[in-house]
């Protein structure tokens, strides 16, 4: 394979690659991968409730009483929205209170030779020649596992968990409604 021929399909294989980066990092099916964790540790080790309740008083939202706490922070952590940021996304503001983010971090992409001839549009034969040869450039991060490569891309791409602010007021208000029929 020339120098030529194996730059245009390492323009080609690292299209592929962004592709995939830029669908685990923005797609909102991979932001629903990361929606469980909000119920994983973050919530009750970071104080969730006690910030949540912070937010509210700052933006001056009340609660009636006899407020069910327990059942608002469930409904908080089954219909959060998740958007996607990076790690210096601000936080928590007028509008929306964060729950959390989640790191994406590195990403790895497994290929295989025939799917590789496939997307590129070459033969099989061609395809691994073309990744026996990309193993030992620096343009990209590869590893061969018994004829399976896999790519490594490190992102700074978090998946942010939050509420907006009227969503939270529309479930108070149902509460107060159901608190009033009581």
């Amino acid at each position: 394979m020339t120098k030529d021929r194996f730059n245009d399909l390492s323009d080609q294989f690292e299209k592929l690659i962004d592709m995939q980066v830029t669908y685990e990092t923005t797609h909102a099916d991979s932001g629903a991968e990361y929606a469980n964790l909000a119920r994983e540790g973050g919530w009750h080790h970071g104080n969730g409730l006690d910030r949540l309740k912070q937010w509210m008083s700052e933006n001056e939202i009340g609660v009636p009483n006899g407020f069910d706490w327990e059942s608002f922070e469930d409904q908080v952590l089954e219909w959060h929205e998740m958007e996607p940021g990076h790690i210096f996304s601000g936080g928590s503001d007028s509008g929306r209170f964060v729950i959390d983010s989640y790191l994406v971090g590195e990403i790895e992409i497994q290929h295989d030779v025939v799917d590789v001839a496939d997307a590129l549009e070459i033969s099989d034969a061609e395809a691994d020649v073309f990744l026996d040869m990309a193993m030992d450039d620096n343009r990209f991060c590869l590893s061969n596992d018994s004829g399976v490569v896999y790519s490594y891309t490190s992102t700074d791409s978090v998946w942010i968990a939050f509420v907006g602010k009227d969503w939270i007021v529309e479930r108070i208000e149902w509460a107060r409604e159901e608190l009033e029929q009581d």
